[in-house]
């Protein structure tokens, strides 16, 4: 996978839980100079000492680490931890500001490993999609829908040379962290920028409007976290798409690349159950959706099928939107 690879990425999985055979445990390198141990499960935090000293021991004999002081954190989920019977500790934990720059093909990002929560504040899942449609972005207008900390944005602007790219989230946090990624990689505010705004709030105001876009990208949070809520996660993602749609190029189209990080809503039906939620939110749309590539994960989330399906828990489908009759 060249991970990490040299003044390109420094930020990536290195251990993926069920993916490498380590239920409950996860490692994010982050900037090529924190390790942040994710544990959720008992017989991690039981074996604390030796994970940590394992991996210390085999980022040492790394050659892209042989000179670096590799920092290690550990996080745990009292929540999953709980459930198997393992009273949690946390006391001894810091929580500061202190922030690391991570590099992803090329662009860099501010993470705060050390502030409390169990984020690591980057999710290099999406790395491979972030580029993938960068490359359709030369002088386009891009949307960026649950923009976090601005990945999408970003890889339009640096990597594809897009004209202009605009940022939504709901979350604060989000926007003031995708400002200072912009200024960190030299954007000017002119041709990035980033709003605090509720995606479907934002969108019906801007169907209202007849704002255009050329590429809209559509990352929404876990609306399904279970196959219980599938059928009311679906109508909120029918809803999102269809708006989406709306806000595409009439005249000439453009592409939708539309997102689930719901495990349930990825796996149902083959895989099949979100796409023609998709296409069902195109006729609501009065446009004509072709799907051109449907993406997961980023290799380094390895995936172990037989023993673990939920870990193919991403969708990431690029449409192209053909222009509106109306």
């Amino acid at each position: 996978m060249n991970l990490p690879s040299h003044g390109v990425t420094d930020t990536y999985r290195l251990i993926n839980g069920e993916g490498d055979g380590l239920s409950g445990l996860a490692v994010d390198i982050i900037g090529g100079t924190t390790a942040i141990i994710m544990s959720s499960a008992a017989w991690c935090e039981i074996h604390k000492n030796h994970i940590i000293f394992s991996l210390e021991k085999s980022l040492r004999e790394h050659p892209s680490y042989i000179d670096v002081d590799v920092e290690v954190i550990w996080r745990n989920t009292p929540s999953r931890l709980i459930q198997d019977g393992y009273e949690v500790d946390n006391t001894g934990l810091k929580n500061d500001d202190v922030s690391v720059v991570a590099t992803e093909s090329s662009v860099k990002y501010l993470t705060y490993p050390f502030s409390d929560g169990q984020k690591t504040g980057f999710y290099c899942d999406q790395r491979e999609n972030r580029m993938m449609i960068a490359k359709y972005c030369e002088n386009k207008r891009v949307l960026d829908l649950c923009c976090y900390s601005g990945g999408f944005s970003l890889n339009a602007m640096i990597r594809g040379k897009a004209a202009s790219a605009l940022g939504i989230d709901s979350s604060q946090d989000a926007v003031d962290a995708a400002v200072a990624n912009a200024q960190l990689n030299g954007l000017d505010r002119a041709d990035v920028s980033f709003i605090r705004d509720d995606i479907a709030s934002f969108m019906k105001n801007a169907i209202e409007r007849n704002d255009e876009y050329d590429v809209v990208i559509l990352d929404p949070p876990k609306l399904a976290p279970s196959i219980s809520s599938l059928t009311k996660a679906s109508r909120k993602y029918h809803s999102l798409n269809r708006d989406a749609m709306n806000l595409i190029n009439k005249s000439r189209g453009g592409l939708l690349l539309t997102c689930t990080c719901s495990a349930a809503m990825t796996q149902h039906s083959g895989g099949q159950y979100f796409l023609s939620m998709v296409n069902t939110a195109a006729l609501s749309a009065k446009r004509q959706a072709t799907l051109l590539q449907v993406n997961g994960a980023a290799p380094c989330h390895t995936q172990s099928p037989a023993s673990f399906p939920a870990g193919n828990y991403l969708t990431c489908a690029l449409f192209f939107v053909g222009p509106s009759d109306i």
